[in-house]
C-alpha cells in the first residue's frame, strides 16, 4: 500500500497538545499485533479477519466485512475522549479507498465515543466494510496539533 495522507476523518482526532513542538510530522509504520506509541496514547490493532457477517450486519453488494480488535491505553495525565472514527481504514491507493468502522450494534463494538482516564485501557471490536477481494488494509490515525496542523501519522498494516 502506497504512502498517502490520512484523509476524510469525520470527527476531530485527539489533539496533540505540545504546542511548542518544532519537529515536523513523521509517518510511523507498524503491523497488526504491534503496539503503536503516539504522544497521548498507545494503540494496537489485532485479530484482523474477513468475516461473512457480524450479528445483524451484512456487507453490501461488492463488499466484504472486516473485523478487528482495537486496544487503546491512555499514557498521558489527562482524560481523553476518543471516537470510533479516529481510526481510518484504508485499502488501496485511490482517493476514495478509505472508510471508518461501522456504528456499534452491541457492547463489544467500539462506540461512537468513549473516555479514557489516565492509565486506562479500552478494548473493542471494529467492523468495517471494504471491497470484495481486499487482502491488505491499513488502519490509520492522524495526530492533530493544538495549532490545528497535522502531527505524526500512524499506519498499521494488516493482511486478511
Amino acid at each position: 500500500m502506497g504512502k498517502r495522507a490520512v484523509a476524510g476523518f469525520l470527527t476531530l482526532p485527539v489533539l496533540f497538545l505540545f504546542v511548542g513542538c518544532s519537529a515536523g510530522p513523521e509517518d510511523v509504520r507498524a503491523t497488526a499485533d504491534e503496539t503503536v506509541h503516539t504522544a497521548l496514547f498507545d494503540f494496537e490493532i489485532s485479530n484482523v479477519a474477513a468475516v461473512d457477517s457480524y450479528l445483524s450486519i451484512l456487507p453490501t453488494e461488492g463488499n466484504q466485512l472486516v473485523q478487528m480488535d482495537l486496544t487503546v491505553t491512555n499514557t498521558g495525565e489527562d482524560s481523553l475522549t476518543m471516537f470510533a472514527e479516529d481510526f481510518q481504514i484504508q485499502w488501496g491507493d485511490g482517493e476514495e479507498d478509505y472508510g471508518v468502522c461501522l456504528g456499534a450494534v452491541d457492547d463489544a463494538m467500539v462506540p461512537y465515543s468513549y473516555t479514557l482516564e489516565p492509565g486506562g485501557t479500552y478494548t473493542g471490536t471494529m467492523v468495517a466494510q471494504v471491497p470484495t477481494g481486499t487482502t491488505q488494509l491499513t488502519v490509520a490515525y492522524q495526530e492533530v496539533l493544538a495549532s490545528g496542523k497535522d502531527g505524526a501519522a500512524y499506519f498499521v498494516e494488516a493482511s486478511l
